[in-house]
């Protein structure tokens, strides 16, 4: 029996989802309401140590680390496999991993709490917020949150965040007009991992950063074509979170548009 402790919005947990939608593998879901600190409580942080989404319960075992349940599952799974048998592509898979979970990840949080959230935070009592920042685990991801829920997009971790995601797109770019799939000629768990942070893009009214990369739009497209992305995200994520996430954005577009022409304007003079 497999048990999905996840959030409808969080990266991470749509990354499983999909897996699992891939694999069609029945599951129980346990959503954790973030927001609400959910993830804070005892009985959760039993399951998850580090105060995060997703957890996998399979029979009593507990499966942590988003990427890792989605290898886990692939193995366990009948049907189609989504890692490679080529260990050259099973490599290219694992570097986009690494570069989600060691980079990528982290700047989607600055991104995302410098617009969708802030303001919900914001209004909450002083202590309310406060205890919401002190009790993230890591001490550098707590002074991001601290910073960008104060200076929102004029957050320096923003501007740093919107370069790393941009270096990103140019790198899948440029595998894309190689192969058809970031690992290879085949959909792989490379495709599902990454999938979520160019959505967030989307998702939060940032879609002209993915504009002048026309593979990753047409690689997009298709993933939004599979059954899975319905599974994993349409069905969890309501319209009126959408509709608020973009609005963030709006609200904020003079300065992001200043930034995004700063950032172009320092990559033509370096290149």
């Amino acid at each position: 029996m497999l048990t999905l402790f996840h959030n409808a919005v969080s990266t991470c947990s749509q990354k499983v989802r999909w897996i699992l939608s891939e694999k069609n593998m029945d599951f129980t879901s346990r959503e954790i309401d973030l927001l609400a600190g959910e993830q804070h409580a005892d009985w959760y942080i039993k399951i998850h140590p580090d105060h995060m989404v997703p957890a996998l319960v399979h029979d009593e075992t507990i499966i942590r680390e988003s990427s890792l349940i989605m290898m886990y599952l692939d193995q366990i799974g009948d049907g189609e496999r989504f890692i490679p048998d080529n260990p050259l592509e099973a490599h290219q898979m694992r570097s986009w991993l690494h570069l989600i979970d060691h980079t990528i990840h982290a700047e989607a949080a600055v991104v995302t709490f410098s617009l969708g959230p802030r303001n919900l935070i914001n209004a909450q009592p002083a202590d309310v917020r406060e205890a919401a920042i002190s009790n993230i685990v890591d001490p550098i991801a707590r002074a991001q949150r601290r910073s960008v829920l104060d200076l929102g997009v004029m957050a320096p971790e923003f501007k740093r965040a919107v370069e790393r995601f941009i270096k990103m797109l140019t790198e899948i770019e440029a595998q894309l007009q190689r192969t058809p799939w970031l690992a290879g000629p085949k959909l792989s768990i490379a495709d599902g991992a990454v999938l979520p942070y160019v959505l967030r893009l989307e998702h939060l009214g940032l879609d002209t950063i993915i504009t002048p990369y026309p593979a990753v739009a047409a690689w997009l497209s298709s993933m939004k074509q599979r059954p899975s992305f319905a599974n994993a995200v349409g069905q969890w994520i309501p319209e009126e979170v959408l509709a608020f996430m973009k609005q963030m954005a709006a609200d904020d577009q003079e300065a992001i548009q200043n930034l995004l022409d700063e950032i172009g304007n320092t990559m033509k003079e370096a290149s």
